[in-house]
């Protein structure tokens, strides 16, 4: 009997690899080669592997003793096997499993219903790299010579304990003779050489010079005296799919589970059609990933989980539904769009409960509710759909590309676009020179002067996911919005309620959405005009507050961070959607910034979540972004005299006014009988703005007219003393 020696496991400490941005550039990743997609309409369970029972796998640790790149790294000394050799799985399976292993990922994943067990060992190639090169022997040679150098001590058929008898359909009563899964993990291919000489070794050798996995490699060959067969690629064969293994070059860069999880997913799921869109989180995510926890369409086709499904019929209003963490609940809920096209949405609670989300998280996940958007029948058909909506993105520049030859677009956002606009995890399209343009993603956008920032935006920017004061609202007529992939509105929408313990309850919708609180409004912007801070909003479209809605406007002001509370100061009805703050100066100037904020309020007297603020500086001259050269409209072209602030007062109020010229100003208060019962001002001042504290606390209660007399312009406005 041959046998596999393993060590004792202990305790892994798990690496974290951020993929580089020269990597994440690339659209999709090309790690399974000669797939031809399978497609499903249910759970079906894994394509070439099962996702039930208990799978074992080989993982051999290797490297060239001629391996000259960063010898001495204590991860992976050359020489010696890795650090962690024996942390990556459990060799039997537990309950309990090495935290950080593949054992523990999967257990958790499945929930205990993939048991992924495994022994681990490291060898040294027989031959030198250069001899490889030398001889025109690439991977697939190299690793049928690893191989069967293992094969004439031990027993293979420890490896060999399911029959696929076709995609989707296994059964371990039987053997079938192929091996199930070998991971080869080099510690360096040729990253000790400059360019182009790495390159075309890698090429020389097939391996990728960019990405990190491929196939086994080579022609199908035997172990165990003929009697097991090792299939070196992953493509159909007649009825039968699958391979025996995958390849992870370079482990000393890229150091962790992440690209070997991905590589095996491939077994489970499918090809490369399986791979998720970037920007949020799967085992197939193709890049840009928030983390590596499978998401709710791969659990729900593995069979791993279930989903609490919403029909498109009745009409409902489902009170209070709770949803716990996703990640260690497997608790979903799926809105069923367009079950005949495949098309759902999928509700997900975050709160960072699990490992995986707290040791492999490379991207930026706040704890939330997030939506998943699936049209489709493959990964490559889901989405995430980020709270903070879509916007008009517009293309002025492009700008070198920093990780690579060539130039990337430049995005600007015009405002929110609840209907035709992108959301900025999405490959957005752009013009330039008047060609359409590849869709890109977001790498740099323009800042408020012009210029080019590094922005990139799919490991996530903090306001991805639904929440309290944030955005509580997913429905027809929110940004973002529940509208199918063809931009037509469907019957679904959520409100959150409330979130205790990690637990969120909402109000789920079925073409009842008008009974949650309208959408939070959108584009607020503040400008200065002759002065005045002006706002405009976009008007929301719920029906509800475009027939007897309004909006309410809010401030308040900080020495420079952001506000925690804000004052109610106007109220405006809809449809308009514009106001001038005359009040402003109540603040008093000096180094301030003035904070709006608006909110929608239904016909039922319903408020929303208040809008993104906007903010400008108040340094007894309002300026905005601290710039007052950029902005034309900060030019006063008329005089004003304000109303006063408060109004009524006692004993104090602020008087503002504006001129546009320099002249003698005259600032007088008189009672109703015409008296002058105080000079403010009465000087030569220049063009500008200016307020003054007036003190009446000699004055009895009462009405009194405050009159601005500059050059030729005359105005007088009211004002009232309470006592």
């Amino acid at each position: 009997m041959k046998i596999l020696n393993s060590k004792i496991l202990i305790i892994y400490f798990l690496f974290l690899h951020i993929v580089s941005a020269q990597i994440e550039l690339i659209e999709e990743p090309n790690c399974v080669e000669g797939y031809n997609p399978e497609v499903y309409t249910n759970q079906i369970g894994g394509y070439a592997l099962p996702s039930e029972g208990t799978i074992n796998a080989l993982i051999v640790f290797v490297q060239f003793p001629d391996d000259n790149y960063d010898q001495k790294n204590p991860y992976w000394k050359k020489g010696y096997a890795p650090a962690n050799m024996n942390y990556w799985v459990n060799e039997t399976w537990s309950s309990n499993p090495i935290q950080g292993s593949l054992t523990h990922y999967f257990n958790e994943m499945s929930f205990n219903k993939l048991k992924f067990i495994g022994k681990t060992v490291s060898v040294i190639t027989p031959n030198s790299r250069q001899w490889y090169l030398t001889n025109s022997k690439d991977r697939g040679y190299i690793h049928k010579e690893v191989i069967q150098q293992l094969d004439n001590t031990w027993d293979f058929a420890e490896f060999d304990k399911w029959d696929l008898i076709s995609a989707y359909n296994h059964t371990d009563d039987r053997t079938d003779g192929v091996i199930e899964m070998i991971i080869m993990v080099w510690r360096n291919v040729a990253k000790e050489f400059p360019e182009p000489q790495q390159n075309n070794i890698y090429t020389a050798l097939d391996f990728h010079p960019v990405y990190s996995y491929g196939s086994l490699g080579g022609s199908e060959f035997q172990v165990d005296g003929g009697a097991r067969t090792v299939k070196t690629g992953f493509s159909p064969s007649g009825s039968t799919p699958g391979g025996s293994g995958v390849t992870i070059n370079d482990h000393l860069i890229n150091q962790g589970l992440t690209i070997t999880i991905h590589e095996f997913a491939h077994y489970l799921m499918g090809g490369n059609s399986y791979h998720t869109g970037h920007g949020f989180w799967g085992m197939l995510d193709a890049w840009g990933k928030k983390s590596k926890v499978a998401n709710s369409f791969e659990r729900y086709r593995l069979g791993w989980i279930n989903v609490n499904d919403i029909e498109n019929t009745p009409n409902q209003v489902i009170s209070n539904a709770t949803i716990s963490d996703y990640v260690t609940t497997g608790i979903v809920y799926r809105f069923k769009v367009d079950p005949t096209s495949n098309e759902y949405f999928y509700i997900e609670n975050h709160q960072k409960l699990s490992y995986w989300e707290t040791h492999l998280t490379p991207g930026n996940i706040e704890n939330g509710i997030y939506v998943l958007r699936q049209k489709g029948t493959l990964g490559k058909d889901v989405q995430i759909i980020p709270a903070d909506g879509r916007f008009d993105w517009v293309v002025n520049q492009i700008t070198p590309n920093p990780w690579g030859s060539g130039n990337l677009p430049v995005y600007k956002n015009n405002g929110a676009d609840r209907v035709n606009g992108y959301h900025d995890l999405q490959t957005i399209p752009w013009v330039w020179n008047g060609i359409n343009q590849a869709a890109q993603v977001i790498h740099f956008t323009e800042n408020e002067s012009g210029q080019p920032v590094l922005d990139v935006r799919y490991p996530g920017d903090g306001r991805d996911a639904f929440r309290e004061g944030f955005n509580e609202i997913f429905t027809p007529y929110s940004n973002p919005n529940s509208h199918r992939f063809n931009r037509t509105a469907t019957p679904f929408g959520f409100k959150i309620n409330s979130l205790v313990g990690g637990v969120y309850s909402l109000d789920i919708y079925v073409n009842t959405s008008l009974n949650a609180q309208p959408s939070k409004p959108q584009n607020l912007k503040v400008t200065i005009e002759n002065n005045t801070p002006r706002l405009n909003w976009a008007a929301n479209i719920e029906p509800d507050v475009v027939s007897g809605g309004k909006y309410k406007v809010y401030r308040t002001t900080t020495s420079g961070g952001e506000p925690t509370s804000y004052s109610h100061v106007a109220t405006v009805n809809h449809p308009a959607t514009t106001w001038l703050d005359y009040n402003y100066y109540v603040y008093g100037g000096g180094d301030s910034k003035l904070f709006y904020t608006v909110s929608a309020v239904d016909s039922d007297n319903m408020e929303s979540v208040k809008s993104d603020y906007d903010w400008l500086w108040w340094d007894n001259e309002l300026q905005k972004n601290g710039d007052q050269s950029t902005f034309d409209n900060n030019i006063i072209t008329d005089y004003r005299l304000f109303s006063n602030y408060p109004n009524p007062f006692n004993p104090e109020t602020i008087i503002k006014y504006q001129i546009p010229e320099s002249g003698l100003v005259q600032l007088k208060i008189y009672d109703l009988l015409g008296r002058d019962v105080a000079t403010l001002v009465n000087e030569v001042k220049s063009a500008g703005s200016y307020s003054i504290n007036f003190d009446a606390s000699d004055l009895p209660s009462g009405v009194y007219i405050y009159s601005l007399r500059v050059n030729d312009y005359v105005q007088n406005q009211k004002m009232t003393l309470l006592k």
